[in-house]
């Protein structure tokens, strides 16, 4: 009888333990897709976890829309080998490599140095970029004093963020030159590397020191800056995988090389592109307001349908004119560098979330019409958050323009360090543009990473200003 009992114990355990095996083998089978490189098999993930730094040009939120360098030419890969894949934002690259050790991330999608410190610790592979440390200057011809070699630095004030790698550069630099460059240094903490480029833009500050790829990059915000004296050797960088993950990485060199066409058309558009429609001018708008005659009483050739969206959702027709201004001139057949369309400047993102297709926004009824149910979604998102109604227009415009993440990240910061995050001016809006520095992008308050805050503040004020020249002439 104890024989017996314990025979049937082992067979139903046996039994169990098949079925727990075979459960194993299904679900193995069920994740992963296989594919054939040159002959070789490769099983990939079906969903990629990639590691990425939140940055100007890896990856970032813009208008509610996640892009990037980097980020596209993940989302490029995966869409090729039909895969999906999950961003992990990480805050160092030392941190990723790691990760990439324990299974946290497949693959770290952020330009990483190659040096013998990381060969060593991850399998580097993927696109291949080469940048290097580069002054920063006005570009005036007409300048005699304009710095052409290093050795013109004697005597000359560069200005850079205090103990960051730009500071011991210029200070080797200097060493190895004999002396005489005047090195002013500001608190990493407080300053970004685009802030320093906007200050030469504006002519605040001589000089600086940035990577050419970022100095690369702001050529499209800040034209007539001079990035080409170079500071230090070439720095190679390239993605990176676990050191066992060869599969992977052949994958992605195979596609890298078969795609290398692309890949320059895409860092195009991320480092040459003019992207001033959106940034910085030296005035609020009222000079170019200027130059609209105002004919019988009209604002622009599409007041008929800005009055009758604006009757249709309560809005008032010259806030919706204002924002068209602001965005595109006017203009209903402009597309930007980041995709936004029509004369409302609406992501392709949106429009799908509204029902239209990405060429309906060229067409100026259906652009204002998502553009005003837009408005509207934001104007119940914060009316409880916002509750002065004067006040909120600051917010829905900021959010319009920016995506309300990085809108509600700015008032999460506002609370943090003592501002009051149901104000917009000298507010909230300072803490927007306190976003763009890593310190506070990566503050655990913020949820969306970092964000060009100046662009969202000057666009309110823009905006703002135009209505009220509106509002005044009609």
């Amino acid at each position: 009888m104890y024989m017996c009992r314990n025979n049937k114990i082992r067979t139903y355990l046996i039994g169990v333990m098949g079925i727990f095996i075979i459960a194993l083998c299904q679900c193995g089978r069920s994740k992963g897709r296989q594919i054939d490189l040159d002959g070789m098999h490769v099983q990939l993930p079906d969903t990629l976890k990639v590691g990425m730094l939140n940055s100007p040009t890896t990856y970032f939120d813009y208008r509610g829309t996640p892009m990037g360098y980097d980020y596209e030419l993940m989302e490029r890969f995966s869409k090729f080998y039909g895969l999906q894949f999950k961003v992990v934002v990480g805050g160092t690259i030392s941190e990723m490599i790691t990760w990439l050790d324990e299974g946290k991330i497949d693959i770290l999608a952020s330009p990483v140095p190659v040096t013998a410190e990381f060969q060593d610790r991850a399998l580097l592979c993927g696109p291949r970029n080469v940048s290097s440390q580069v002054l920063v200057q006005k570009n005036d011809v007409k300048n005699d004093s304009i710095v052409k070699d290093v050795t013109d630095l004697v005597g000359r004030e560069v200005t850079v963020q205090n103990d960051s790698k730009y500071f011991y550069r210029i200070q080797n630099l200097n060493e190895e030159i004999g002396g005489g460059i005047k090195i002013k240094t500001i608190a990493k903490d407080t300053i970004s590397d685009d802030d320093l480029l906007n200050m030469v833009w504006k002519g605040e500050i001589p000089l600086t020191v940035v990577d050419s790829d970022v100095a690369e990059a702001a050529l499209s915000y800040y034209p007539g800056l001079d990035i080409s004296v170079k500071v230090s050797l070439d720095q190679y960088s390239r993605w990176a995988v676990a050191p066992d993950a060869h599969g992977i990485a052949k994958a992605l060199d195979k596609w890298f090389a078969d795609e290398k066409d692309k890949e320059k058309e895409l860092f195009k558009k991320y480092y040459h592109l003019s992207k001033l429609e959106i940034f910085d001018t030296p005035n609020d708008g009222l000079e170019d307001l200027k130059t609209l005659t105002f004919a019988n009483g009209q604002i622009s050739p599409y007041d008929n349908i800005f009055k009758a969206a604006g009757k249709k959702s309560g809005l008032d027709w010259r806030l919706i004119a204002a924002i068209a201004y602001v965005e595109s001139h006017f203009d209903a057949d402009v597309t930007s560098w980041a995709g936004a369309l029509g004369i409302m400047q609406v992501m392709p993102r949106t429009a799908e979330s509204h029902g239209y297709s990405p060429q309906e926004m060229l067409n100026p009824v259906k652009c204002v019409d998502v553009a005003v149910k837009t408005l509207s979604d934001l104007n119940s998102m914060f009316e409880k958050r916002v509750p002065d109604i004067n006040e909120r227009e600051n917010f829905i415009l900021a959010s319009y323009n920016s995506g309300p993440g990085h809108v509600l990240d700015a008032m999460a910061l506002a609370d943090k360090y003592g501002l009051k995050s149901h104000k917009w001016d000298d507010n909230v809006e300072v803490a927007a543009i306190m976003k763009s520095k890593p310190a506070y992008y990566r503050d655990p308050v913020v949820k969306n990473g970092y964000f060009r805050g100046k662009e969202t503040v000057n666009f309110v004020h823009k905006v703002q200003s135009a209505y009220t020249y509106f509002k005044d002439r009609t």
